[in-house]
Order: structure tokens, then sequence, then C-alpha cells
């Protein structure tokens, strides 16, 4: 169990990115354990995607008993009856435009409901990313620092991504995650790699402020995101919580959560800026290791101040990228090299063709984001798209996802299994 009365909540927990955090939703891809201290925001060191998903190919029948943590795919559909509110959902098969194919289940569960996404708002930094790179304003083989990339990074904040990217790249790096040489370089496209395979938070912000916000929003807007909200530094989100000057706690949490999306942006922004300019400010900030919240607090805090999307936006994404007209085909074309990390897990190549995903997973919030085309059975022509995303799950629930990767299981069987898929479309409309 959490100790929920000391918790550092900063860690977006990705869902099935290729080495310490993320994996597939089938091949048991790194199952991670919550430390007793820090709940990662961002990152969620380990997680499935795919080798291992047996899925049972029948049709599910409702159940009825009350869902507190779901053990089967068929239960997780239970919880997700059991608490419509808190839950998006969206699941089709795609034409070859990336439109929706109604000759197959078409599934839209408060579809245009906006949520906070954790780490999955990292598809549209990756966009972005993309974008700049076929226009010739970024170099993927420019050399960056170390030391540019640590200025970023805050120790336990990310549930071991930085140091497992570092760690994949062959990077010595002392006890808390900072490299050893800090003049040592690595090309760009590492640090785009670090956002999505290990979902490294530092990589993320350096991304961000090397794209600029207006460029970020920019891309929100050519990508036709509409519930989408701004995306700002997350180490500025997180220092609006763990502020050394005055960091949330249960008596002063009802100020934060008063703030409006505009002034969380702002102060966000402000404090990131401050992050890097006060080299002794940001030591004290490194330092700080609880936050005196429990979960259900942290959920609530969470919710309010991150970056919001909707299941349909990112489904319309993922259908894009997955037939390569995001933008153009040069931007999918990198984006697939990025997202399609799950293919490297040993069976997935049998499962399927293509396998691109980003998840994310913070206090109470787990997202999954997916485009898939299956080497076999009846949907092995076409590509399928399924984006689920939970908020305000309780402590019992978010806990045994996180180490079951339950959820990553049943957004894979919808692509799948038709039975399932239609059994599912029926039982949520």
């Amino acid at each position: 169990m959490l100790n929920r009365g000391l918790m550092l909540l900063l860690a977006l927990m990705l869902v099935g990115c290729g080495t310490s955090a993320n994996q597939p939703t089938t091949s048991s891809t790194s199952a991670t354990t919550v430390p007793a201290t820090i709940v990662d925001p961002t990152t969620v060191p380990n997680q499935p995607t795919s080798a291992a998903l047996t899925p049972t190919l029948e049709a599910t029948t409702p159940t009825t008993a009350t869902i507190s943590n779901p053990q089967s795919t068929e239960e997780v559909l239970a919880f997700i009856r059991q608490n419509p509110s808190n839950v998006s959902l969206v699941s089709y098969s795609t034409n070859s435009d990336g439109s929706i194919n109604n000759a197959d289940p078409l599934i839209e569960f408060n579809a245009q409901q906006a949520l906070p996404l954790a780490s999955t708002m990292k598809i549209v930094i990756l966009a972005s990313y993309a974008q700049a790179v076929e226009a010739g304003t970024l170099d993927p083989e420019q050399p960056i620092s170390l030391a540019d990339w640590d200025a970023w990074y805050w120790p336990n904040t990310d549930g071991g991504a930085h140091p497992a990217a570092l760690k994949r790249l062959g990077i010595p790096a002392d006890q808390r995650g900072f490299a050893n040489d800090p003049a040592q370089t690595v090309p760009l496209k590492s640090l785009a790699q670090a956002m999505i395979f290990e979902s490294d938070n530092a990589a993320t912000d350096y991304l961000i402020d090397r794209l600029g916000i207006p460029a970020l929003d920019q891309t929100i807007v050519e990508l036709g995101m509409q519930q989408q909200t701004k995306i700002v530094p997350i180490v500025g989100l997180f220092l609006l919580v763990m502020n050394p000057d005055a960091a949330i706690d249960a008596a002063s949490m009802q100020t934060l959560l008063e703030l409006d999306q505009v002034s969380i942006e702002q102060q966000a922004v402000a404090l990131a800026e401050r992050y890097q300019a006060e080299p002794e400010w940001r030591k004290a900030a490194q330092n700080q290791t609880q936050l005196q919240l429990d979960l259900v607090q942290q959920s609530q805090v969470f919710a309010h101040i991150m970056p919001k999307g909707s299941a349909s936006d990112y489904a319309n994404v993922m259908a894009l990228v997955g037939n390569n007209q995001l933008i153009s085909p040069a931007v999918s074309q990198t984006m697939r090299e990025f997202l399609e990390w799950p293919m490297t897990i040993p069976g997935n190549d049998t499962m399927f063709t293509h396998f691109g995903t980003k998840g994310g997973s913070l206090p109470g919030i787990l997202t999954e984001a997916m485009f898939i085309q299956p080497a076999q059975g009846e949907w092995a022509d076409r590509t399928k798209v399924v984006v689920l995303f939970f908020n305000q799950l309780p402590e019992q629930p978010w806990l045994g996802l996180m180490q079951s990767f339950m959820q990553q299981q049943f957004a894979v069987q919808l692509a799948l299994d038709p039975a399932f898929a239609q059994s599912v479309a029926s039982q949520l409309k």
C-alpha cells in the first residue's frame, strides 16, 4: 500500500513505452511497483503493451456485481459501466484516410469529455517535434549536452524514467539520476525517444522549451483537437504543488483548486522559467521528498492542473498517424518511429503488423491511446484505434490497474476481437 500521508506526487506514469517506463499491453511490459512514498506522475516505469495479451475471443456478458478492482477485461467493462462519469472510451476501425469505417463496431462513450491526460499529452509534443523536423527548424541529429537535458530533471518525480533513459543510452549517472559527464552529448532525437520510450519528463520539458508554447498551440489547431488545453512544462505544473517556498498541503490545496486554466498555465510557465534561471532554488525544489496530501487529494489536485483533452480528439490523431495521414506522410512516419516501440517486444510481431501507443498515469488517473493493425484474424487488413481515459479512480482500482495493466488488455482486446468489441459497443450504448 502507499503511504498516503506522505507522498511526493510527481510522475505521470506512462503506459507502455519501452524500457522501464511504459510497456505494451500484452507482453507484460514492465510491471511497476508503486513506491511507498513517491508516485511518479508522468511515467509509470514498466508497462506492458502487448506481448502478453492473450485475449479471450468471446463476447462478454453484463456483470451486476460491484467491481472495485478489475481483474479481467470483462470486469474492466463492468467497472466502466458502474463509473460512467469519469471514463471516456473511443474505439473504431479506420479507412485508409483515417476516417471511421462504419462496417465495424463504433464505440464512443463520453467521447467529447475533456479529462486530464497525464503523459498521453506527449503525443501532441511529438507531433510538433515531427513538424519541426520536416520543416528543417529542428535537426534530429543536433548534439544536445547532458547538462542541458539534466537542467529540466527533478529526481524522484518521474518514476525513474530519466535514469532509465540514460541507462538505455549507455550513459553513466549518479544515484539521483544525473549524468556523470554533463559535457557529453546525445542527438536531439534521443530526447524525443526518451519522452516516448521512458516517458522522461526532463526530455519532454526540454522539447517544449525548444519548440515553444506558441508552436505547440499551433500544432493543436492543425491537429483539429477541439478539447485540448494548452501544454506547458511539466516541471512548472509540479512546482504548483511542490513549490519549495510554499508546498501544498491539505489546508492550502483549496487555493490551488480555485485557480482557473489561464492562471494555472501562466504560473506553471513562470515557475518553469525560475527552475531554469535559479540553480539554488532548483536545488531546494529537488531536495523535497514528501507531499502532505493523501491519494484522494492528490488525485483532485492533478486532475485540476494537468492539461486536458478528449478521447475523440486523441482517437482522430492516432487514426491519422496509423494511416500515415497526419499532416504529411513524413510527420506521420516520424511519429510512428517512436510510438511503435511496442513492436520491439518479443512476440508482438506475430500478433501485430503495427502497434503504436502512448499512455499515462497520475494519482487516480490512467490514460491509453493506441493504433493497432492486427497481424491475423478478421481485422488483419485494417487499422484499429482505441483511446481509454480514467479519471478520479479510487485507490484500489488505480493501484490494481497500474500493477495488472488490465486496462491495456481491455484496449488491445477491443482491437483484436470483433465479438468482444461488439459486446462492449452494445453494453455502452
